[in-house]
């Protein structure tokens, strides 16, 4: 049994809310990697970058890519619609 309905989300505010806190601690952790730049610790600073590398590529550029696809896609559709309609 799947734990949302067909072809979409159970909560658009639950997605937003888990969306912005992956933000919140991607950012932090961007922040943090500067910070051990900064006080010379280079090869942690090294992972840190390539960890949220990994993770980028793993785990959001598919998601990325659809959403920028379907961002064209909805603006072509929109200039294709006469004025006023």
């Amino acid at each position: 049994m799947a734990a949302t309905p067909e072809g979409g989300s159970k909560s658009k505010l639950g997605d937003t809310i888990f969306a912005f806190a992956h933000v919140a601690a991607l950012v932090a952790l961007v922040v943090l990697a500067f910070v051990d730049l900064q006080n010379g610790r280079i090869v942690r600073f090294a992972v840190v970058l390539a960890a949220l590398a990994v993770y980028y590529v793993l785990v959001l550029h598919k998601p990325v890519v659809k959403e920028i696809r379907r961002k064209k896609a909805e603006k072509r559709a929109g200039a294709d619609k006469p004025p006023g309609r």
